[in-house]
């Protein structure tokens, strides 16, 4: 009876360090995570919204000192870009400069 035992233990025993041997060697893959809104945003661009301190041609400064460059592709009224108007702007960066996709004036 106890050799039984002791046989069925080291069965048990090999089959258990065996499986650990196999999960250790398998690739780690990281679990699986929700995108955060900025990953989202990168495919679609990104937002901002702000106050307008400077327009200089088609380049936008914002007081929190972002600038946005505006293609003239873009459908907004430049007479209502001017300090002190309120923005909602969408934009992609390109060449590290921030092009806007879309602005929309507040208020």
């Amino acid at each position: 009876m106890i050799r039984v035992l002791a046989v069925l233990v080291a069965i048990l025993l090999t089959a258990s360090l065996s499986v650990t041997g196999a999960i250790a060697q398998m690739p780690k893959t990281e679990p699986a995570q929700p995108k955060s809104m900025e990953q989202k945003s990168d495919k679609m661009g990104q937002k901002v919204e702000g106050t307008i301190k400077t327009v200089r041609g088609n380049m936008v400064t914002l007081e929190d000192g972002t600038q946005l460059s505006i293609p003239s592709s873009v459908k907004v009224s430049k007479a209502q870009l001017k300090p002190g108007a309120q923005i909602s702007a969408e934009y992609e960066e390109k060449a590290g400069q921030k092009v806007a996709t879309s602005v929309q004036i507040k208020g």
